[in-house]
Order: structure tokens, then sequence, then C-alpha cells
């Protein structure tokens, strides 16, 4: 959200929409910015929001728009929120964060519904992404926190267990074939002892390894930063175990 002040009031209950908001990109067809801070009330406009407790539509000089309930100056209740870039949030706030159920609609595609707190996602929810992909579990911090299901949209396989800091860590992934590995990830991919399943009952022990390497094709890294690599398994097998016809 945009930070500048209207009025003389502290920032948070006047121009600041709090730090959610990233700046849009300059060659995105996006609405004006409006050049001050209007506070849009059933007794008139205000240039300030301080003390202000009721409905009212505040349209930030961010180019944002916030729709819903005010009290002592701060967005606390149910709410409609529009960035400038276009998308949209329904349900509840805070103390100006984003809490509890609510429902956050993205412009260039998908959505988010599910819990909130403290501005981010947080608890139980589904996360509909542009390209199709689907995730519906626990978050925390904006992260996959906790036990979860992904799906992916082109092939509809599936990751299904325990996840930590947006990456799945232990569980299943799923095959439309009924084919499935159960073990352990990392950086999205199998990693050590697991095993491999198939759908009329066919047990396959093995390992998976893991092979960073470099992107040959990849510009070279700027100083400071790390050189592009790409992550290849290996799967080694120990044992096999076939059903008997």
């Amino acid at each position: 959200f945009g930070s500048s002040t209207a009025c003389a009031c502290p920032p948070a209950l006047c121009e600041t929409a709090t730090a959610e908001s990233a700046m849009a990109e300059e060659d995105e067809d996006l609405p004006e910015r409006p050049t001050a801070y209007i506070l849009t009330t059933e007794t008139g406009d205000k240039t300030c929001s301080q003390g202000f407790t009721g409905k009212g539509t505040a349209a930030y000089t961010s180019g944002d728009v916030y729709e819903g309930f005010f009290e002592n100056g701060v967005r606390q209740g149910a709410g409609f929120y529009k960035y400038r870039k276009g998308d949209v949030f329904e349900g509840s706030f805070q103390n100006n964060l984003k809490t509890g159920l609510g429902r956050l609609t993205y412009k260039k595609g998908g959505f988010y519904h599910g819990y909130f707190k403290g501005g981010k996602r947080e608890g139980e929810g589904t996360f509909s992404y542009a390209n199709g992909d689907i995730y519906s579990g626990f978050w925390q911090g904006d992260k996959r926190q906790g036990k979860g299901t992904y799906v992916f949209s082109k092939t509809k396989y599936a990751y299904n267990g325990d996840w930590k800091d947006g990456q799945i860590q232990q569980g299943t992934w799923q095959l439309t074939d009924g084919t499935k590995f159960v073990g352990n990830f990392q950086n999205q991919k199998p990693l050590g002892d697991g095993i491999w399943q198939t759908a009329k009952g066919t047990i396959v022990e093995g390992a998976y390894l893991q092979q960073v390497l470099p992107i040959d094709k990849a510009p070279p890294a700027k100083a400071g930063e790390t050189p592009a690599t790409t992550t290849k398994t290996y799967w080694s097998t120990t044992t096999m175990a076939a059903v008997e016809e």
C-alpha cells in the first residue's frame, strides 16, 4: 500500500493501507492514482480517518480502494478491498489486516479462499493458481505448511502429505493410473528411501538420489548471485514384490 500522508494524523489512520500491496508495473494498464486520500462516509467526505467508526469507502493515493467498516480509524470488520493492480479481497479485517475467512481473487487468474491471520494466509485454505494447479490444505505465514494436497492441472498428478515452508517434505506422489510413490521429498522431488506401488499392488522398494547440476545455457551469474542450477533424480531399486495373478 502507499504510505504518503494527506493529513496530520498518524499514518496508520490516514493514508497508509499497510505494506501488503506490491507496486504495480509501470507498463500495466492501470487507473490513475488519486492525488489525495479521501474517506467517503454517510456524513460526507473526510481527508483523514482518525477517530472514525462506521462504514465508509477509502480511496488511497496508492490507487487501492477499501469499502467496509472502520473502528477508531482503522479497517475493522467486514470489508471489500480492491488493489490498483486488479486483485480483490473480500472478508474481514482486524487492525487494518486481513483476518479470518476470506477470498482473494487475482486479476491474472486464480484465487485463494480460506483463512488469514495478520494479513497472511494462515490456517486451512484452497489456492487455485493461474495455471490451473490447486493446493488444498494448511498454511502458515503465506506458505504451504502442514497437511495438504497439490494437484497439477496438466498431468493430474498429486502430492499429498506434510508441507513445510511451501514445499512437500513427506508423503505420496500419486499418478493418474493409481501408481504412487511413498517417501520423503526435497526441492519438490523425491529423495531417500521410499517405495513405488502400482494400482495392482506390486511394490518396488529403493531410494532416490538427487544431483544438483548447473544449467549450461543459463547466463553467467552476477556478483553475489547463486548460479542457476537444476536438480536431477536417480532411482535405485533394492527389492520388488510382484503380485501373483
